[in-house]
Parts: structure tokens; sequence; C-alpha cells
């Protein structure tokens, strides 16, 4: 468990550093001994935030869903997606989602695999507006020891994080449409 908190930290200082703009990097000199050209870091923007569609589809999720409370500091930035129907592996306490500076993460432990939920209020700033209303299209991702699907909606921005239990074939623990329909399964569990 304690290693689980410790890799949530190290997400978030990684996506912290991600979606903070920050300053480019100090140029390495290139072979010729010049200074070689920086790239500046691409920038960021606050998402606007459709509070009055999260709060529609809040009221229309089902009565039964069970939403653990939330933990952290400062009011919620995004509107809060979590998975419904999870069951977690028996050995397995919840671990109530975690309320960042420019967003939200929950974590669940289920049979094959890890899955952290993350919304955030930043995101990169889209070079073109095609680009920008494509950004509501869930992209699947293959990476190292497992996956990740990207989104927006509401106006904030959203990665699932799959991390493989045990890499069980070539294509790795889930597949692009198992991911989606976990993609799916998220509903409003909080809003302002």
């Amino acid at each position: 468990m304690k290693a689980m908190h410790l890799a949530a930290a190290a997400l978030l200082t990684a996506m912290s550093a991600c979606t903070e703009q920050t300053p480019a990097a100090p140029a390495a000199p290139a072979a010729d001994g010049q200074p070689a050209a920086t790239l500046p870091a691409p920038p960021t923007v606050a998402g606007e935030i459709n509070w009055q569609a999260a709060q529609t589809d809040l009221a229309a999720r089902p009565t039964d869903v069970v939403v653990p409370q939330s933990v952290g500091d400062g009011p919620l930035l995004v509107p809060m997606l979590l998975p419904g129907g999870i069951v977690q592996t028996q050995s397995d306490r919840p671990t109530p989602p975690r309320i960042t500076s420019d967003g939200y993460f929950a974590t669940y432990h289920l049979p094959r695999y890890d899955v952290i939920v993350n919304g955030s209020q930043k995101a990169y700033v889209a070079s073109t507006p095609a680009a920008a209303a494509d950004k509501e299209t869930p992209k699947f991702q293959t990476v190292e020891a497992g996956a990740r699907l990207t989104f927006s909606k509401y106006g904030a921005d959203y990665e699932i994080e799959f991390e493989c239990r045990q890499v069980d074939s070539p294509e790795g623990c889930i597949t692009e449409a198992e991911a989606k329909e976990f993609a799916e399964s998220l509903f409003v569990a909080q809003s302002r």
C-alpha cells in the first residue's frame, strides 16, 4: 500500500511537471561549440469548466452508486469522474479520491491491472481549432507495462492509466475496447 502511495505521489509530481508551464531548459552546446536552440515548453491554460453540464449529469447518476469521500486541500477544480461497478481485490481497501492543486486522482486495484483516473483543469493549448474539438474523442495509447486513455469532458482533461499487474498477451493486460468500456463507466461523482 505504501508503495502505491509513493507511486501516486510520483505520478502527481510528473503530472504537475507536464501540466504546469515551466521555463525552457538552458541550451546545451552544439557540436560546433555554439549554443543549440531550445524549444519552449508548450503553453498551458486553465480549462473553462461547464459546471452546469456536470451538475445535470450528477443529478442523473444512478442512485445505487456509492461515492467515496474525497480527501485533499482546496476546492474541487474539475468535475470528479469515477468508475461505476468497480470490484477491487479482497486484500485492497478502497483509496479515497485525492483532490490536487489542479484537479484530482483516484486509484483502483483490480485483478489484472491498477487504474488511476486523473482529472486536470490545466491542459496544453491546442495548435488548431480542429485539434481542440478532437480532444473529446478518447485516445488510446499503449505504454510500457500498461496503457493510457485521454479525453476531455466539461472543459477539463482526463487521463485513465492502466498499470498491468501481469502482462498476459502481446497487447498487454488491457485492450483498447476494454479501456474505452472502463471510460464509459465513469460518472460524475462530485461537482460544484
